[in-house]
């Protein structure tokens, strides 16, 4: 009798760690900033991020900011993102200045924070 515990509680581990390995791949949380393909200094554009945990668009993020950081310099702000519907999050933005600017979109689910960057270019580079 009690080797069959000591079995069939080896062999629960077994499917729970399984099955738990399996859901972990299929539930990574990802995010795609999306943008205006053209941006100018002083216009107000909007700044989107796709958020989707495997196949499916997540629709309540615990929490979604954006930081925009023009290249060279340092900003601790963040906006914060609302929802707008089918896993979308955004916020408006206005750039003061032309030049290069890293997006970076804070997005929390289920408490795990994971960040997406995407490279801008505002305006006409200085060349």
């Amino acid at each position: 009798m009690k080797k069959l515990s000591i079995v069939l509680f080896v062999l629960m581990i077994a499917i729970v760690g399984c099955s738990k390995g399996n859901d972990s791949s299929s539930k990574e949380v990802k995010g795609t900033i999306e943008v205006p393909e053209s941006i100018q200094a002083n216009e107000q554009v909007k700044l989107k991020v796709l958020v989707t945990q495997g196949d499916k668009k997540v629709e309540n993020a615990d929490d979604v900011q954006f930081q925009v950081e023009k290249e060279g310099y340092i900003n601790q702000e963040m906006t914060k993102a609302p929802h707008e519907g089918k896993g979308v999050y955004s916020t408006d933005y206005t750039f003061k200045e032309d030049g290069e600017y890293m997006i970076t979109a804070h997005v929390t689910v289920d408490g795990d924070m994971k960040m997406f960057t995407k490279k801008v270019e505002v305006g006409k580079s200085k060349e």
